[in-house]
């Protein structure tokens, strides 16, 4: 999207989001977030294993190892300025896919699916207003912002390296069947 079509797209998603506020207690944001970097340590070490048996990775997969411990460091970033309590207190989305979770998620995560990733503060701070112009989001919110897309961030790295592992697999299960 440019510029001014990405603003238009903030202000749809405000008039489609309907949200309230989440019973207490709510915590189905957090198990979301345990299995995203569950799966990317399995990936790590997979392709890890693949590399020292003198494999071929991918460019995809050499990023992931050579920049892993970036992404534990954002992890940890996550973990360090996320309250569980704080979630808990922010509206909830109502409608699938992303039903139970913060708003802020699914801003977060429609800035990023438009982005491809790539992260533009300019386009960040036209994406908020516009979506703000129709449905105004809380302080707790927009303090959530940053925070968030740091896990939406984690989120898609987790989906692009489940990609990067399957390849893999069924790369190595067409070379056997060509090899017999």
């Amino acid at each position: 999207f440019g510029p001014e079509r990405f603003a238009q797209h903030g202000r749809s998603l405000g008039d489609a989001h309907a949200a309230r506020f989440a019973p207490k207690g709510s915590t189905a944001f957090f198990p979301r977030l345990r299995d995203n970097i569950r799966i990317l340590r399995e990936a790590h070490r997979y392709i890890g294993a693949q590399a020292r048996a003198g494999q071929h990775i991918s460019p995809a997969g050499e990023w992931l190892l050579d920049n892993f411990h970036v992404v534990l460091g954002q992890v940890k970033e996550i973990h360090e300025g996320l309250p569980r309590r704080y979630f808990r207190d922010l509206p909830v989305l109502l409608d699938e896919p992303l039903a139970g979770l913060p708003r802020i998620y699914g801003v977060a995560w429609a800035f990023v699916a438009h982005t491809d990733s790539r992260f533009d503060p300019e386009m960040l701070r036209r994406f908020v207003r516009a979506y703000q112009r129709v449905q105004p989001l809380t302080i707790g919110e927009l303090w959530a912002v940053a925070i968030t897309l740091r896990i939406v961030l984690v989120e898609n790295l987790r989906r692009g390296a489940r990609r990067i592992v399957t390849s893999r697999i069924a790369r190595d299960q067409a070379d056997a069947v060509a090899d017999r």
